[in-house]
């Protein structure tokens, strides 16, 4: 007796699209076949798409310490709404998540409240290698290059290689935001100092030279550390020529773009006002599609939606007060959805930038495939129903979306993480 059935769906199994049925055995799927068997639940599938569980290894969950905006119960709740079953969960918390001690407290925290699995980053400081060596379970080594959301920043190369060599020694990768800060504050002080309070002007005060002086930094610093480096939210085609030839000397290099970046760009910045801005901010329509152009031939390698969630209330503020960051852990699999429905990215691409690539880069060695013996994480989708994405449909403690008014194709019908059904038809378990 099986405890779980998907019974009459189509599933990406092996690297197609196939018909069978998917059988689960606590929270681990025990048998793929076309042949049906018995089982304690049966969930019927007719008419739906059955994707490896989406694994979202970009998301701040704003718990502890800043519970106003978002907290694990939630975050985990509007990840499950997006067909996101694994989270990895970064560290710029208050306090941060840079101690063995801290990172123990995060997981408890986690583990009591989230209804998707998930896993954390440890923060990177000028003086806690020691801290980083002695931690367990933890999926990389979040370091800060330029400034965001809270005070976890290293400026000077010998900290961020110290960072690097640590990550190398536990096996793990260095997770980076890779800006330049000293390029970044002298362009926002220029721009300030024109008296701009646009949304575009913020736009221009972190330009594309900062962001390629930081992949150029982070690639260099990698290359001595002898670390793998995971490169976060990478915005511009400049950035990706780097990229690119990184890769092909051979360094251990991944990267990642958002769908914030992928489908909206400076053009939606004066509609959005504060509402769009976030680190590294909108880029121009042609770093756009160059990032989309990447994304399809495999230059990105995973897609994060770096879900940043603030209240409508400091996101109402001017362009230089209001927070930087905007949700996106419920938007990510529909858009994507949208744009695989739109012909421009294959169902192979979808389900390698966001499952197999992740679990590959962070270790998840029981997720990412739909096979006997992996985790019974399924993202379960009606590929061609159409629908507008709005705001009251957010579940993050947010209430708000960039992606307001979008029209996609690809809905999100349920959600199983570890064999349990967490997700069905617009309702929560």
């Amino acid at each position: 007796m099986f405890d779980v059935a998907l019974l009459n769906g189509k599933a990406f199994v092996g690297g197609t699209v196939k018909e069978v049925n998917i059988f689960t055995r606590g929270s681990r799927i025990a048998k793929i076949s076309r042949s049906s068997g018995p089982a304690e639940e049966c969930i019927d599938c007719s008419g739906l798409l059955i994707l490896p569980g989406v694994i979202d290894s970009h998301v701040h969950f704003r718990e502890p310490g800043l519970t106003h905006k978002e907290d694990w119960a939630t975050g985990s709740a509007s990840a499950a709404a997006g067909g996101v079953c694994t989270v990895i969960e970064m560290p710029n918390t208050i306090p941060p998540t840079t101690t063995a001690k801290r990172l123990e407290e995060k997981r408890r925290i986690a583990g009591r409240k989230s209804i998707v699995d998930f896993r954390l980053y440890l923060g990177a400081t000028d003086r806690n290698e020691k801290e980083i060596l002695k931690a367990k379970g933890f999926a990389g080594v979040k370091v800060f290059m330029a400034s965001s959301t809270g005070n976890l920043l290293l400026e000077d190369d010998d900290s961020i290689l110290r960072a690097f060599k640590a990550a190398a020694r536990k096996h793990v990768p260095a997770v980076v935001h890779a800006e330049d800060e000293e390029l970044a504050k002298r362009f926002t002080q220029e721009v300030k100092a024109s008296g701009r309070s646009d949304a575009l002007a913020y736009c221009e005060a972190r330009p594309t030279a900062a962001a390629v002086r930081g992949v150029e930094r982070a690639v260099a610093l990698a290359a001595s550390a002898g670390n793998k480096l995971h490169l976060l939210h990478v915005t511009t085609e400049a950035e990706l020529a780097v990229i690119n030839a990184a890769k092909r000397k051979g360094l251990p290099l991944t990267c990642e773009a958002t769908p914030t970046h992928l489908f909206l760009s400076m053009r939606d910045a004066t509609r959005l006002g504060s509402f769009g801005k976030l680190n590294p901010p909108l880029r121009s329509e042609r770093d756009r599609l160059a990032l989309l152009r990447a994304l399809e031939w495999g230059i990105v390698d995973t897609v994060g939606s770096d879900h940043a969630p603030h209240t409508k209330e400091e996101k109402q503020e001017s362009i230089w007060k209001a927070p930087s960051g905007v949700p996106g852990v419920q938007t990510l699999l529909p858009l994507l959805l949208n744009e695989c429905m739109s012909g421009n990215l294959s169902l192979q691409r979808l389900v390698e930038t966001t499952s197999l690539a992740p679990a590959r880069v962070f270790n998840l060695s029981s997720k990412g495939e739909i096979a006997v013996g992996y985790d019974a994480d399924f993202s379960i989708v009606d590929p061609k129903k159409e629908w507008v994405i709005k705001d009251d449909f957010i579940l993050s403690k947010c209430g708000w979306t960039p992606f307001h008014g979008r029209r996609v194709k690809g809905w999100v019908e349920k959600t199983v993480v570890k064999g349990k059904l967490v997700f069905e038809a617009g309702s929560l378990f």
